[in-house]
């Protein structure tokens, strides 16, 4: 029941949105003396909401079902152009409350003001941000979600043995693959380009599947394709235990997540389960943990870091992989053990900006550390953007990320 009235309200919102967008579009539409438009516009602006709201009561009566990946592609996609219409209507909407803000004062303090044409200028612009949201949504959805850039940074650790210099890392996370089942070229294309760059290390940072393992299917064979001389290596991300479904028991789920499990090491990867392993490269030792997920409350807390280093002796390097970066400052910033921790989840909200040093995303809200290389306290965190999306089928200024690392001696890298 409260999730009926939660669907009812949000669809009363949606009418009220469209309502109120419309009187400001009319009233634009009128200031353009075009009376063609004006007898088109109505139909067209109605036909539409009647559209995207039919397309949400469908969405909401077979979510339960969203087990098929086609019908989970669907209305992803339907989600996808709900944002592409909706949030362009609701800036223009804030820019129609200032007109009428404006109107209102006004008139307050002169009741022979005249307001019009500053009223419709503001309309005109709060209609041009809404297209500019409109066209970026759309281009997102089409190139945006499939545009993957190589991010390159250097890992300037003191005293690193001259065996480790150039030691090239590649961390992949937040595949999602449910996004793709119907794209295994996109998969391919990825496997391509981070075996280009001849790592000695692959990590994946979780987030493999939305929910189910059968996801995976086509792409574990493609996964397994990634190669890198000194091992791959990956953890759980949230969901990968398959938290946002509502299984039959509670045996169908651990079966599903053993499943994932499977599917992780088929694409030969040796998955860490709070646990660590040593590898050696040149007769120098580098130590590799992972947790299971410890996410940022409500998301379910599985891992234990105790018990992944436990034993774990001091290497010249040592690395930790958590999903979550909010793990970074609950637990390991203050730990002297890792070195360089690699997280993802976020994916940068899919949303942002980086263009140079400007970097702004809406992740920022809710994580301090979203997107990017940080250091503290002499310790590294990267965290990836992801290579997938969830919800929204697009990215808007956050493109899907290959993280390519190289380790440095201190002293070699300030030169």
């Amino acid at each position: 029941m409260k999730l009926t009235r939660i669907y009812v309200f949000l669809i009363a919102l949606i009418i009220l949105t469209d309502l109120y967008a419309f009187r400001g579009l009319i009233r634009l539409i009128e200031s353009l003396e075009s009376g063609l438009l004006r007898h088109q516009f109505p139909w067209i602006f109605w036909g539409i909401s009647v559209l995207m709201l039919g397309g949400l009561v469908w969405a909401g009566s077979v979510f339960r079902k969203l087990r098929d990946p086609k019908l989970y592609y669907r209305v992803t996609l339907l989600m996808g152009f709900f944002l592409m219409i909706y949030f362009p209507k609701l800036v223009f909407n804030l820019f129609q409350i200032l007109s009428d803000l404006f109107h209102l004062v006004s008139h307050l303090i002169s009741e022979e003001a005249q307001t019009d044409t500053v009223r419709v200028g503001i309309l005109y612009a709060g209609a041009l941000l809404g297209m500019v949201f409109f066209f970026a949504f759309g281009i997102g959805m089409a190139r945006g979600k499939d545009n993957v850039k190589v991010f390159r940074e250097t890992i300037a650790l003191p005293g690193l043995p001259g065996a480790l210099e150039s030691l090239k890392i590649v961390q992949l996370s937040d595949l999602h693959l449910a996004g793709f089942y119907n794209n295994t070229g996109h998969i391919q294309k990825i496997v391509r380009m981070v075996n280009h760059l001849e790592p000695d290390l692959i990590m994946f940072t979780g987030d493999l599947v939305n929910n189910f393992a059968e996801e995976a299917d086509p792409f574990t064979g493609i996964l397994n394709k990634l190669k890198a001389p000194v091992g791959k290596f990956a953890v759980l991300g949230n969901h990968d235990y398959g938290d946002y479904y509502n299984w039959g028991s509670e045996t169908e789920k651990t079966e599903n997540i053993d499943r994932v499990k499977q599917q992780i090491r088929a694409a030969g990867f040796d998955l860490l389960t709070d646990e660590h392993r040593t590898v050696s490269l040149n007769g120098i030792t580098i130590s590799i943990a992972g947790v299971e997920n410890i996410g940022k409350p409500p998301i379910p807390r599985y891992g234990d870091l105790v018990k992944a280093k436990k034993g774990m002796k001091r290497s010249a390097v040592n690395i930790l992989l958590s999903h979550d970066p909010f793990h970074w400052e609950e637990e390991i910033r203050d730990n002297e053990e890792f070195d360089l921790t690699l997280s993802g989840h976020t994916h940068g909200m899919q949303f942002g900006i980086e263009i140079g040093k400007l970097r702004w995303s809406l992740s920022r809200w809710q994580y301090r550390h979203w997107g990017g290389l940080y250091r503290e306290n002499g310790k590294y965190l990267y965290v990836n953007r992801g290579l997938g999306y969830t919800g929204f089928p697009g990215r808007v200024g956050i493109r899907p990320e290959i993280t390519l690392l190289t380790l440095k001696k201190e002293e070699a890298a300030i030169k």
